[in-house]
């Protein structure tokens, strides 16, 4: 084999490799080229999917909201009509005590209690209307929170006795001059303190203790009832909520509003509100916490 064949046959392998060499890197992009249009394509379609769950979360959202306000609006119109009834019943009620015979004064005696139940269930839907609504207003004014507390101590001391519950206050030795809306706080520890009876058996004990803590009033009240679970700590403060242990007759007195009532006038006060229990039968203590000033 001569000089010059040997030079063609090199050159030749030479270009032989290089074009498959160039074929290689060809080939290599094309399957790069469809790997990405396939990536693409598949994150078109994930973005496509994500975009329609997205759309039907805002639809499910709207959905709550109209549902949620149709509620609302259902509970204040039912919490404004019944209370014409309400007061024409009381009325007639006061009427015919006048001129009834004492024997059956036991059953007007009965329809006042089943009114007055009616109207403080009223009432709480008026309440929860007002705050959903935000038109629950607070009237500020410096008070002595010891009076509060000793005046809603006495309103309950009938019920306990006629419980047979050992009720006891714990006063502090010194006046405290609080600023807050005093008829709304009566209303917070009436919802309280009314549980805490309604669900201590005969021969219990509550107790109210108050105190001041870095220029806030703590309030205790303690009572060895029914206790609370674990799960119901975590909701009892929710609307329309009551605990799955709970006897029906309990149930029927109340919507299971007081206390989420009652946390929303503490926090718009600025404080904070609570319960502590060991679990079912083991007693509760709920726990009022406000700022002295507004």
């Amino acid at each position: 084999m001569d000089k010059y064949t040997t030079v063609t046959l090199i050159l030749a392998l030479f270009f032989f490799f290089l074009a498959c060499f160039l074929l290689y890197l060809l080939i290599r992009k094309q399957l790069a080229l469809h790997a990405e249009r396939a990536s693409i394509g598949d994150l078109n379609k994930r973005i496509k999917a994500l975009t329609r769950n997205l759309m039907d979360m805002v639809q499910q959202k709207e959905d709550l909201e109209r549902i949620n306000d149709m509620r609302s609006k259902f509970v204040s119109v039912v919490a404004h009509d019944l209370k014409q009834p309400l007061t024409l019943l009381n009325g007639y009620s006061s009427l015919l005590r006048e001129n009834i015979k004492e024997e059956d004064r036991s059953i007007l005696d009965n329809i006042d209690k089943a009114a007055l139940n009616i109207e403080r269930l009223t009432n709480d839907l008026a309440d929860v209307s007002a705050v959903e609504y935000g038109r629950i207003k607070l009237n500020f004014s410096k008070f002595v929170f010891n009076d509060l507390i000793e005046e809603i101590f006495n309103q309950y001391r009938g019920v306990a006795a006629r419980k047979d519950i050992d009720m006891h206050l714990i006063d502090y030795p010194e006046k405290i001059m609080i600023e807050a809306d005093r008829f709304r706080l009566g209303q917070v520890f009436n919802n309280l303190l009314n549980n805490a009876l309604k669900f201590t058996a005969a021969g219990g004990n509550v107790e109210i203790k108050y105190s001041i803590e870095d220029n806030m009033v703590k309030t205790l009240i303690r009572d060895d009832g029914l206790g609370i679970t674990h799960t119901d700590r975590t909701k009892i403060f929710d609307k329309f909520q009551q605990s799955d242990f709970i006897e029906d007759d309990f149930k029927k007195q109340g919507w299971g509003l007081g206390l989420s009532i009652a946390d929303e006038i503490v926090t718009i006060h600025g404080g904070l509100i609570g319960a502590d229990s060991a679990g079912r039968g083991a007693g509760a203590t709920f726990w009022i916490i406000l700022p002295i000033k507004h």
